[in-house]
């Protein structure tokens, strides 16, 4: 599975919104300056997810990067 279906299924599992998902990315690194068109791009393969954004992102939804990663490929 590529990373953006991956990611597109963690946020549909855990019943939350993409807004409510960037949000969260910022608390934990500010630096990524997440914004709802970046994620939308990330979730429709448009576009790919950084290091650390994905590292924030695994932080905001409470997951295991390692597990993240096996997940995605």
């Amino acid at each position: 599975m590529k990373i953006n279906e991956t990611v597109k299924r963690i946020i549909k599992e855990d019943g939350r919104t993409q807004t409510w998902v960037a949000k969260e990315m910022n608390k934990v690194n500010p630096s990524v300056m997440m914004t709802n068109v970046k994620l939308s791009a990330i979730v429709t393969g448009k576009r790919t997810m950084t290091g650390d954004e994905m590292i924030a992102f695994c932080k905001a939804t409470k997951r295991n990067p390692d597990v993240f990663m096996d997940r995605a490929m």
